[in-house]
């Protein structure tokens, strides 16, 4: 089954910054017991849960990964830190790639603060490894999905503003968004009715931007702690395409919740059977990527063979009311 679910999505609908307060961004509630469609804020999801729920969070915090910098000869060019490896190097994604060449310094930073770099080593398809100074990291800045930074500059406020209020875990370099509705007020008001929240950790790459078959692998944490909350949890809401991958791949290798350290390449398609979750929250995604293919795959579950279909009304219907998509935009929050 391929990844490729089209629609049209008008370029206005692209969210470039979020609603604030955060939990005053809307909310497309799917029923699919009856497929009623439901227009909500977010600030309402407690009316959706129960005391006994418990709801899964991404607990990574995004990496100000992004580095500009300008070659010896003056050309201009840009590094996307993935990994730091055992050897000390960076791995990262480079562009314009063609004229970056093995055994050059690169001066990355802002002018308040210039760092140099040099690349070790030019690999395919864009990657490089990278020796760099222990404090790079201050030289970046927090990179922005591409359909936000084609259409505006990075600005302070994204710096808080795409970090999510559970972040904790530094590595990734993109957030998990449909965490990013949650503020400090709903959160204490979902505890005082008895919901309770269990964070895992999986580090997000840049294949969560791509129209990829193959997922590149990620890294992933989930600790006893958390796992034993979910065993006796009474529903468990999965809050992300990103915790939603990584709780699949526990229960694919353990047929349970588990504690568990490894990494996953798992690209859910329709067909796959899911075990982690009852209730599904999600943003809306971009077309033809194997994040949309992911959310059809979970409404098979429930109305076999109609996941595409159901999923494009819904999205169709979110368009013509002015929903905003993506990293920044609104939430869909899908009941059994």
């Amino acid at each position: 089954m391929s990844s490729q679910i089209i629609y049209n999505l008008p370029p206005e609908r692209i969210a470039l910054e979020p609603v604030r307060p955060r939990h005053q961004s809307r909310l497309l509630v799917l029923n699919l017991t009856n497929l009623k469609l439901e227009d909500k804020k977010f600030a309402d999801i407690g009316n959706y849960l129960r005391s006994g729920d418990v709801i899964a969070v991404n607990n990574s915090q995004v990496i100000s990964a992004r580095l500009y910098g300008r070659k010896e000869t003056g050309g201009q060019v840009e590094f996307l830190l993935l990994e730091k490896k055992d050897t000390g190097l960076w791995e990262a994604m480079g562009r314009p790639a063609a004229r970056i060449k093995e055994g050059t310094f690169i001066e990355v930073g802002p002018e308040n603060f210039r760092r140099k770099i040099l690349v070790k080593e030019k690999k395919e398809r864009g990657f490089f490894l990278l020796e760099t100074p222990e404090d790079i990291l201050k030289a970046g800045s927090i990179p922005l999905p591409p359909y936000i930074e084609k259409r505006r500059p990075v600005n302070e406020k994204d710096s808080s503003d795409y970090q999510t209020l559970f972040a904790k875990k530094a590595g990734s370099v993109a957030a998990p968004t449909a965490s990013l509705h949650f503020t400090e007020e709903l959160v204490e008001e979902l505890k005082k009715a008895g919901v309770s929240f269990a964070p895992l950790t999986l580090y997000v790459g840049p294949g969560t931007f791509m129209p990829s078959e193959k997922p590149a692998p990620e890294l992933y944490e989930f600790s006893k702690v958390s796992a034993e909350k979910l065993s006796k949890a009474s529903r468990v809401c999965v809050c992300g395409t990103t915790v939603m991958r990584t709780l699949e791949t526990v229960w694919a290798n353990n047929k349970a919740y588990r504690e568990e350290k490894g990494q996953t390449e798992l690209f859910i398609k329709r067909g796959h059977r899911f075990r982690s979750a009852d209730i599904f929250l999600t943003n809306f995604h971009l077309p033809s990527t194997p994040l949309l293919e992911l959310v059809a795959a979970y409404i098979e579950n429930y109305k076999p063979g109609q996941g595409e279909e159901i999923l494009l009304k819904a999205y169709a219907e979110a368009i013509r009311k002015e929903y905003r998509f993506l990293s920044y935009g609104d939430a869909m929050l899908i009941l059994p």
